[in-house]
């Protein structure tokens, strides 16, 4: 199965240069570390993914189109699940775009390298 990045109906797939998975949980109150024996307890509620994602070129109009779906509060966006190994459609927000390198190229604005994080709701 080949990794790929939608958001919306949109696929941005063959513009990613790196998309990064990470897992993060998520544990309820009095989980931490004991201080009379150290012993850390776990009181896991769930695990959610956060992607950082990073653009090769992207031309001005497909800068604006990606900028105006990620401008929602929450989006719809489409990746490999590594636990399942399918596609997987999730819902998820970004609070920060870096929109790269800004260079002018044949009459068109260019950006190299934009990135961002995108977090599981």
């Amino acid at each position: 199965m080949r990794p790929i990045f939608k958001v919306g109906n949109h696929d941005y797939t063959e513009y990613v240069e790196s998309l990064k998975p990470s897992a993060n949980d998520i544990d309820k109150d009095g989980a931490g570390r004991n201080l009379l024996n150290g012993l850390m307890y776990r009181k896991k509620i769930t695990t959610k993914g956060k992607w950082s994602v990073t653009f090769l070129s992207l031309s001005e109009s497909l800068m604006q189109q990606l900028r105006s779906d990620m401008n929602n509060q929450y989006v719809s966006f489409t990746i490999l699940d590594s636990l399942t190994n399918t596609w997987t459609t999730k819902t998820g927000y970004s609070s920060t775009i870096n929109e790269g390198i800004q260079r002018y190229e044949g009459g068109h604005t260019v950006y190299d390298g934009a990135s961002f994080d995108i977090t599981e709701r």
